[in-house]
């Protein structure tokens, strides 16, 4: 019996054809998931390697006073658990997602990604997905988005019918966006990372 070349198939049935692109699209997810176990291991093993590691009391209050802000575009987001208020729907709770902080701490951009989450131009295959969860709750009509590329004069804005929550923001280029955030009268501010 012949064997084929890996991705060729000769004229074949639209069955067997839906089933081989299942069995791909399969692979690509378990290729995922050990890439987000491999991150969340590493990740967890710093963690284990800091906490053995005690901060001087002063240190230790000056960061518990000041919100954890995220600059994303230095690397890639911190995958670590999001803060308790951003948890609802996470199962566990305390489940590791790439996530970027607002400078005030009032609210947090969960990505679904854990490397080079954004795109722009957007893939074919994957959107620009970002959940938006608010600290403050209160009914927002839209959470307007007025971005910024680092290093240039473009701009780009972006509304989110019904305030934070899901959402695909797709940017114009990529790069440095600095995102500035406006809802129900509160603001906060983050940078996130488009790549091309």
């Amino acid at each position: 019996m012949r064997t084929a070349a890996p991705g060729w198939l000769p004229e074949a049935a639209p069955d067997v054809l839906f089933k081989e692109a299942r069995r791909r699209q399969r692979r690509r997810w378990l290729a995922a998931g050990a890439a987000v176990a491999a991150v969340l291991g590493a990740a967890a093993g710093v963690a284990a390697g800091v906490a053995g590691h005690p901060r001087p009391q002063a240190a230790a209050q000056a960061s518990a006073a000041v919100p954890a802000a995220s600059n994303g575009c230095i690397g890639q987001p911190p995958v670590s658990p999001l803060p308790a208020w951003a948890r609802s729907g996470f199962t566990p709770p305390d489940l590791a997602m790439p996530h970027v902080m607002g400078a005030a701490g009032n609210i947090v951009a969960i990505l679904w990604a854990p490397r080079d989450a954004l795109h722009a131009p957007p893939l074919q295959d994957r959107t620009n997905k970002i959940l938006w969860v608010s600290r403050i709750t209160s009914a927002a009509p839209n959470l307007v988005i007025k971005a910024t590329l680092a290093g240039s004069a473009r701009t780009a804005t972006v509304s989110v019918p019904g305030g934070p929550g899901p959402s695909i923001i797709d940017l114009p280029a990529s790069g440095c966006w600095t995102l500035h955030l406006s809802w129900s009268g509160h603001t906060d501010e983050l940078k996130l990372r488009y790549v091309a």
